[in-house]
């Protein structure tokens, strides 16, 4: 094989893998917005806003989308949202967030945080000591 088969294939791999995410990506996005319409969720407040951004760097959602979810949903109901029945899951959202609930709430993280609704989930955010924010 020569040297420019191999750069061809190599980019032709590469192309293909940008335009599956995109894809998927935007997938992503349209379930989200038929789960949850736009516009602000009935019962966040401003305090709430350090815990939104932490879970939209979780699931790697657009700024401000976090607020349109409802307080009483749970983190899996919006992971569910994300990735249809048919879909092979990862947990990486999943893992983030348990991972940023760890840093910030430490050994008063609650244990099945996953089955919380977010809005519980924010209020321990919000009680969590100053020394423990990450």
């Amino acid at each position: 094989m020569t040297v420019a088969r191999i750069v061809l294939y190599g980019l032709a791999v590469a192309a293909v893998t940008l335009v599956i995410w995109r894809w998927n990506r935007g997938a992503q996005r349209r379930r989200f917005a038929r789960a949850f319409p736009p516009g602000r969720a009935e019962g966040w407040s401003a305090e709430d806003a350090p815990f939104l951004e932490a879970f939209e760097r979780a699931f790697a959602l657009r700024r401000g989308w976090a607020a349109r979810i409802p307080p009483g949903r749970t983190p899996m109901d919006v992971y569910l949202a994300l990735y249809p029945e048919h879909c092979i899951y990862d947990d990486s959202e999943l893992t983030r967030l348990r991972n940023a609930l760890g840093a910030r709430l430490g050994g008063a993280s609650p244990k099945e945080p996953l089955t919380q609704p977010l809005g519980a989930l924010a209020s321990l955010w919000r009680g969590a000591p100053e020394r423990s924010r990450p």
